[in-house]
């Protein structure tokens, strides 16, 4: 695993040839928010499905497919979080199949309008983290064909992303990296290593650029995972391993090995994956693929979990993938495709759950689902997000 300098680059050809395509719409005024997202991620070219979702009562309203400009990858199978990330203004989503990301414009409809599709300098870009102004891509690479990298961005305000002088990150494809985020306050961006068993800390500097690189070794699993929304250097992840799956809480702070808080074992989870947590850090939930069951956990000030009850829904197929809690706090988003059986895929479908003060059926009740597209089944739907108001 090395650190290596990259060459600035503005691509400002590039940038001027999108201008000229895309017109006023780089100086158009973006939407807010009040949507949820999800990439559809076929062998072929990729779409984000966009809902309007009423802040009220969560419910969500079709509003369109677009069209990423880049490609999906079925085999990366929705096994990793954060493939699409939002502000308050626009959309980024990972194109695995044609190694790039793209930059949407949040319309007042919560529907998109494309901005530009940049090269992820990698290859099978799965994960993407922003803080401020700056952006990280996940590439998880290749055995035998190319090394796993992340690539830091800058974002100008025309969200243009142009590559970081002192940037890039590699790692061994073989440690299949799957997330990518940032803690709370941004001075530490987080990897969760699938292949390697273990969860990677990185110093954030104030030019964007990565150091004191760390790594917390028999973590087994780490698939997906979440910042504490308070508590600046306290990180969560989702352990799907087969014999004893979970999650974890870790502290990284300084340049020290990161400190485990808590480790849970949930024998009755298969593929616990994804995790979102409430705004007030209170409330933490993992996301299990069998039998598509949400899992809560009570959060400590310091990042201590207990687990508290599950949320099991009617019928466990689809399988139950990424989750995302609306800004609020209010609702829970759950993206829910594949059959656990392994037999015909279903439609992919996004379960809305009202996010209630009791602590039983993991504090949610199901208000609404709503199917994608049937042609999504034939993809593999991947990343949830839900914009900010």
């Amino acid at each position: 695993m090395r650190a290596t300098a990259t060459t600035f680059v503005r691509r400002l050809a590039r940038i001027i040839a999108m201008a000229a395509l895309l017109g006023p719409a780089l100086t158009a005024a973006a939407g807010s928010g009040n949507g949820v997202y999800v990439s559809t991620n076929p062998n072929g070219p990729n779409t984000v499905e966009a809902f309007k979702r009423n802040t009220k009562t969560g419910l969500l309203t079709s509003v369109g497919s677009f069209d990423t400009g880049g490609y999906g990858l079925t085999a990366i199978n929705g096994a990793q979080s954060h493939a699409v990330v939002c502000t308050q203004t626009h959309v980024f989503v990972t194109n695995a199949g044609s190694n790039e990301f793209s930059v949407f414009r949040i319309r007042n409809n919560s529907g998109l309008e494309l901005v530009t599709t940049v090269p992820s300098l990698g290859v099978r870009p799965v994960s993407i983290a922003i803080f401020r102004k700056t952006l990280y891509v996940l590439n998880q690479g290749q055995p035998g064909v190319a090394p796993a990298r992340c690539v830091g961005f800058s974002i100008d305000t025309e969200e243009d992303p142009v590559e970081l002088d002192v940037s890039a990150v590699e790692f061994e494809a073989a440690d299949v990296p799957t997330d990518i985020f940032f803690t709370q306050n941004g001075v530490r961006l987080v990897v969760l290593q699938n292949g390697a068993n273990a969860i990677d800390t990185f110093t954030v500097g104030a030019d964007g650029g990565l150091t004191a690189q760390r790594r917390l070794t028999g973590i087994n699993g780490p698939v997906g995972g979440a910042k504490h929304p308070r508590q600046p250097f306290v990180a969560f992840a989702a352990l799907a391993d087969g014999t004893a799956p979970g999650v974890i809480s870790i502290r990284a702070t300084g340049t020290s090995i990161p400190a485990i808080v808590t480790d849970i074992t949930a024998v009755d989870d298969v593929d616990p994956c994804w995790a979102a947590t409430t705004p007030n850090g209170k409330r933490l939930w993992t996301s299990n693929f069998q039998p598509a069951s949400l899992s809560l956990y009570s959060v400590k000030s310091n990042g201590r979990l207990a687990a508290v009850s599950n949320y099991t829904p009617t019928s466990d197929s689809p399988g139950a993938l990424d989750i995302a809690v609306d800004p609020r706090g209010k609702f829970l988003y759950q993206l829910r495709a594949f059959d656990p059986a392994g037999g015909a895929n279903p439609t992919p479908q996004i379960d809305v759950l009202r996010i209630i003060g009791s602590n039983a059926d993991g504090g949610l009740q199901l208000v609404q689902s709503i199917q994608l597209p049937t042609s999504a089944s034939s993809g593999s739907p991947t990343g949830i997000a839900v914009s900010e108001p």
